[in-house]
């Protein structure tokens, strides 16, 4: 007999998720909007003062944070994390969880052509790592993945001490990336703020989703 672990489908995405959905696009795509026309709330020169702070150590991590968001960097991640869910909840939650944490990730591509910020520019580096980023400004699309893949794990996550640990794990991972994009200089410091809010509102709002077209194939032991 089927054990609920390995027969559920569902994750614990909020219960009012299309509010939640709604209300932190609607933040991430207004702060988005509020940055681009006034320079200030950008936090112009915040990537220059990360960058001053510099050492071959924080060079090579920041090169390899800038992986993170390429295509088959981001396929491998999501192929460990559903090997390891595999056999902690089972294959359709660990399904759930990379199809929220991916497309979660990709809802980036729609702020970003509303928005259309462009790159801040890297003059005022003291240590410039040559970076060539091809995409828009706002929001990070690094953090936003980061912030995502959290989101879904924390939400498959069992309650107390697991859960706490992917919090505070997951939290330092995403500073990490918020770091990382402004060491390199392609980044503002709302653009790492919008691509928390835009991971958060993907993951949200696909983990509703997954929710909502699994409902019917739901069984318990």
């Amino acid at each position: 007999m089927h054990s609920r672990r390995s027969t559920s489908w569902a994750l614990r995405a909020p219960a009012h998720w299309i509010v939640w959905s709604i209300v932190l696009f609607a933040v991430t795509i207004a702060l988005g909007f509020v940055a681009k026309a006034i320079p200030a709330v950008r936090f112009d020169g915040l990537d220059a003062a990360v960058n001053r702070v510099n050492s071959p150590l924080l060079d090579a991590a920041a090169l390899l944070l800038d992986r993170l968001d390429h295509p088959v960097v981001v396929a491998g991640i999501l192929a460990v994390v559903f090997v390891i869910l595999l056999f902690a909840v089972g294959w359709r939650r660990a399904l759930g969880t990379c199809i929220v944490a991916g497309a979660g990730w990709l809802t980036t591509l729609v702020v970003k052509a509303a928005v259309a910020q462009p790159r801040p520019s890297t003059r005022d580096l003291t240590h410039v790592l040559h970076i060539s980023p091809a995409t828009l400004s706002y929001p990070s699309g690094h953090v936003v993945f980061a912030a995502a893949l959290v989101t879904a794990l924390a939400m498959v996550s069992r309650a107390g001490l697991p859960r706490a640990i992917v919090v505070i794990v997951g939290t330092l991972f995403v500073l990490a990336v918020a770091w990382s994009r402004l060491y390199v200089g392609v980044h503002y410091g709302t653009d790492v703020v919008g691509g928390v809010l835009n991971g958060v509102a993907g993951a949200v709002l696909v983990a509703g989703l997954w929710n909502l077209a699994t409902r019917g194939r739901r069984r318990t032991r």
